[in-house]
């Protein structure tokens, strides 16, 4: 499906649909210039959103020879068909952090970190097993590609327009979104979303990657903004009450994780995960799919490492695992 969501310049979404995943699509934006195009975002690399995504730019008559691709974060669903574009000579912008991480994955050690942390957090081992088919992992881009690297504020002459690259850690380390100053149009890839929360995890190579996501929405709360286009579902025409509803809902999660330890404490990670609040439909966590389990005690250990530098919580070493308390009171 296409929308034109703009005229002058002419901005079309693409919806690609990602099957059997519960963001079900995601939204490839094209700008259509005088005498350059620009792709931001691809979808999957699996055949399915290879076709609807094809499909679109034949529609919108995109030529190969003189189209770009932006790929906003490292994420399979955005990043996924990157080689679609590199096949044909497209030259590809990314932020040079996650485009090192993906070239860092390409032996799966970065996947071997995780396992091996999420274990320690209390994941049992059949848990870790099952996350092989996580889409992430199973549709992920062949990291092969030459990539033009860029940075905060840089000024990418992309779609014949003037466009800015507004860096903002938080769901990724390197994820960048795109603002059109004359236009006031904002491209807000995964760093805000309207009917859904972005996914906070931890990472690796990021310290306190949930603070980090609050600064990084600070940032950019005072940005003039007259349209919003998101990296899934629909957007909006303002930021600034998104934004609050986010924090407040992570304020939330923040007092409801060491609610959890205070009430039941030297748990795991993992346990203090089946005690939080998800939405999944009426499932309780036994019937939740492995994935999601993934996500849910990534984003629980986001915030409980919020929590530990905060000085609200400490982690304790037992064994193999790790478990989490209040601090002891001085005195």
């Amino acid at each position: 499906m296409i929308d034109q969501l703009y005229h002058h310049p002419d901005i079309y979404r693409i919806q690609v649909d990602l099957p059997d995943n519960p963001l079900r699509y995601l939204n490839s934006y094209v700008i259509k210039g005088p005498t350059r195009n620009l792709v931001i975002d691809t979808g999957f690399n699996r055949p399915e959103c290879r076709q609807a995504l094809c499909d679109g730019l034949h529609e919108l008559g995109i030529a190969w020879s003189n189209t770009d691709l932006f790929i906003t974060h490292l994420h399979a669903d955005h990043s996924g068909l990157v080689q679609l574009f590199n096949q044909q000579g497209c030259r590809i912008y990314m932020n040079g952090i996650d485009y090192q991480y993906l070239l860092d994955s390409k032996d799966g050690s970065t996947w071997r970190f995780a396992e091996e942390n999420f274990m320690k957090e209390g994941m049992p081992a059949e848990e870790i097993h099952r996350q092989f088919s996580n889409h992430a992992r199973a549709y992920s881009p062949d990291p092969d590609f030459p990539c033009h690297t860029v940075a905060d504020g840089d000024i990418l002459h992309l779609a014949d327009m003037d466009i800015r690259v507004i860096h903002v850690p938080g769901h990724t380390k390197g994820l960048c979104c795109l603002y059109l100053p004359q236009q006031e149009i904002f491209f807000t890839s995964d760093h805000i979303l309207f009917d859904i929360t972005p996914n906070i995890q931890i990472w690796y190579h990021m310290r306190d990657a949930l603070e980090q996501y609050l600064r990084s929405l600070d940032k950019v709360r005072d940005l003039p903004v007259k349209l919003a286009l998101p990296g899934h579902r629909h957007g909006d025409t303002s930021i600034v009450s998104r934004i609050d509803a986010i924090k407040e809902h992570h304020r939330r999660r923040l007092a409801e994780a060491e609610a959890i330890v205070k009430r039941q404490p030297h748990r795991t990670a993992y346990e203090i995960a089946q005690q939080m609040t998800w939405s999944m439909r009426g499932k309780v966590w036994n019937e939740f799919p492995p994935t999601q389990k993934w996500f849910a005690l990534g984003e629980t250990l986001a915030h409980l490492e919020y929590l530990i530098h905060a000085g609200r919580l400490v982690r304790h070493t037992e064994g193999a695992v790790r478990c989490y308390d209040l601090p002891e009171k001085n005195g």
